[in-house]
């Protein structure tokens, strides 16, 4: 599910006390990215203890740059040391054909998790995101970890290609899907393959460049 990234992003989150050692925030990153991805820790038995150990610091240490675990692991996503785990979309040159395919696959990936797992972490990600204040803003503002980087880049070779219209920001699509993806990973548990294929169908149909007759 993650990457180290090779350059660290400079972060802004540093929430109170002295200014934060470079080291030790890039130990903690890494840590959290060894917990969950390496070792697959479930986010339920992550703790600030555990990641204050594998990163050798001390639990002070955390608590002094971020509020809990949640900010912590919120702070890796958007720095990218944590990837959320979705699918490549494919290119086949049918771009509708293709969404349907990767909507399939990243649901059936979603779901080998344990739905109260995905929940627990989406829930406390929410709430982090809402107490982090002007820092956290400012990291979310320059990350697309919502925007499902795969799906992204797969509607913006679109666009290049002439496939959207001009006036179509394929940033702002993807954005839209994933927000339907995590709106009912919160309300139901998971995400439902088949209404988010016609969701997906909707903005298509409002985005595609007409085709022109023969």
């Amino acid at each position: 599910m993650t990457e180290t990234p090779a350059v660290p992003a400079k972060s802004t989150a540093s929430r109170r006390g002295r200014p934060r050692s470079e080291a030790s925030h890039q130990a903690v990153m890494e840590a959290t990215a060894r917990l969950l991805d390496v070792e697959e820790l479930p986010y339920e038995e992550l703790t600030v203890e555990r990641i204050a150990a594998e990163a050798g610091v001390g639990k002070q240490t955390i608590y002094r740059w971020w509020e809990n675990k949640a900010a912590v692991v919120l702070e890796a996503l958007v720095t990218g040391y944590v990837k959320l785990d979705f699918h490549q979309v494919p290119d086949t040159g049918d771009l509708r054909a293709d969404l349907d395919s990767w909507v399939e696959q990243s649901v059936k990936g979603l779901c080998k998790q344990d739905e109260d797992e995905g929940t627990v972490i989406l829930r406390s990600l929410m709430a982090a995101i809402v107490s982090g204040g002007e820092a956290i803003q400012e990291l979310l503002q320059n990350t697309d970890v919502w925007s499902g980087m795969h799906l992204a880049e797969r509607l913006r070779s679109a666009h290049t290609a002439g496939e959207l219209r001009d006036d179509v920001d394929p940033g702002m699509v993807a954005s839209a899907v994933m927000g339907a993806v995590v709106m009912q990973m919160l309300t139901v548990g998971k995400p439902d393959g088949e209404s988010l294929k016609r969701l997906l169908h909707v903005m298509l149909d409002g985005a595609l460049e007409p085709r022109r007759p023969a």
